[in-house]
């Protein structure tokens, strides 16, 4: 059975274009990518203590459509768990994002963390 590769309805062997958008059915649709993890194109925008204001940073980014992840900082270091390329790690998380959306991320997070916002600076 054919499957719309937009909307990813099934539709019977009789369709051939999407009635809703409007586009060539295909016979199977492609694989979901993996989960998205930090790689080389993430980067940490900056460090915020407490699961709220993760959350609020994630929502203020989310509303802006810049893809982003908050991660904690233990999970992000390596060795004894206090050190991260050669930076002491506070307690709490990490904002990221992927790079080319750096700038813009880091104005948005300035202006709805205020104070509470920790730069990690990674030009």
């Amino acid at each position: 059975m054919p499957f719309c590769p937009e909307c990813k309805y099934e539709y019977m062997d009789t369709v051939t274009v999407c009635p809703d958008c409007n586009k060539t059915l295909v016979s199977e649709l492609p694989k979901p990518a993996a989960a998205s993890r930090p790689d080389d194109s993430w980067i940490g925008i900056c460090r915020v203590t407490g699961g709220f204001k993760g959350e609020l940073a994630r929502g203020a980014l989310d509303s802006n459509n810049i893809p982003s992840m908050v991660m904690s900082s233990s999970f992000n270091s390596i060795g004894t768990g206090d050190a991260h390329l050669g930076k002491v790690l506070t307690p709490g998380e990490i904002v990221m994002v992927p790079r080319e959306f750096r700038d813009e991320a880091t104005i948005i997070l300035e202006a709805v963390l205020g104070d509470d916002f920790q730069s990690m600076d990674q030009r």
